[in-house]
């Protein structure tokens, strides 16, 4: 008679959790609000809210960018908004960008050339606010775009009703971005976004908080590490929520293997050691 294979491992009986408070990935219920989240947040809805055509949010990779911009987009009004996700690639230009706009629209076949999908977009904009409904367009990974596809951005800031502006364009992007729009050149587009929100990283206070939070929403104590450990892992991560997350799940993996019985300072900087060796090889 055969047995089911009994599982190596598992949160519940490991560490009492219901589930890895450590994954990448977007559960909004994971979601810990820092002030300067929570800024962002509200940042962002007021600027929808007020119809501005360009916002930039900006932070370093793994600083929750993406999470920032998925929970403003859930808390919108879907009958007052209509939206565009796109997720830019390296050398992404003004044609494709278009032409992924119009197919997150519904849009099945984008016109040939550029000013026919722009017009294509704008009758888009423009039905859609006979409908009483506001365009916004997201576009993460915006410091992939190449320079005519941040140039199109300032035609898109520019379609408009006499009273307000058709679309909102959210960019989201690392500081590559930031530094490419500080060039004369861009000096228009910089003009016509009103503003720009930044996500930097966690303090050290900040990043023992979102620890404990995560392993309490996942079922288990916020006394599960012990309290020397913070400094070590907010040093060693940066503050970067994406960081402290694979730090911990591979400190984790490695006190399980090793027959640790707690994870520990020490522990932790082994394992960083050891994705820096990885990553140097």
């Amino acid at each position: 008679m055969s047995h089911a294979a009994t599982p190596l491992f598992s949160w519940q009986e490991s560490f009492g959790l219901r589930q890895n408070p450590f994954r990448d990935s977007l559960d909004s219920n994971l979601f810990f609000r820092t002030r300067q989240h929570e800024e962002a947040l509200i940042k962002l809805r007021l600027g929808i809210a007020d119809g501005h055509a360009l916002i930039l949010l900006n932070g370093v990779s793994g600083s929750g960018k993406t999470f920032v911009s998925q929970i403003s987009l859930r808390d919108l009004d879907r009958s007052d908004h209509e939206t565009a996700l796109i997720f830019a690639y390296p050398g992404m230009g003004k044609g494709v960008l278009l032409e992924a706009i119009l197919n997150e629209l519904g849009e099945e076949k984008a016109a040939r050339f550029t000013q026919q999908r722009l017009a294509q977009l704008q009758a888009k904009a423009i039905a859609f606010h006979n409908q009483g409904k506001r365009l916004v367009v997201v576009i993460d990974e915006a410091h992939f775009l190449k320079a005519d596809g941040l140039h199109l951005l300032r035609t898109l800031a520019n379609l408009e009703t006499e009273r307000e502006k058709l679309i909102t364009v959210l960019l989201i992007a690392e500081p590559a971005l930031r530094r490419r729009l500080a060039a004369p050149s861009y000096a228009a587009l910089r003009g016509r976004i009103t503003f720009m929100i930044e996500l930097n990283p966690m303090s050290q206070q900040e990043t023992e908080q979102y620890i404990k939070y995560r392993l309490l929403k996942c079922g288990g104590s916020a006394d599960l590490l012990p309290a020397n450990i913070y400094a070590t892992i907010h040093q060693l991560s940066q503050g970067i929520p994406r960081e402290i997350n694979r730090l911990l799940y591979n400190s984790v993996m490695e006190s399980l293997t090793a027959a640790h019985p707690t994870i520990t300072p020490a522990l932790i900087r082994t394992v960083a050691e050891k994705q820096a060796v990885t990553w140097a090889r």
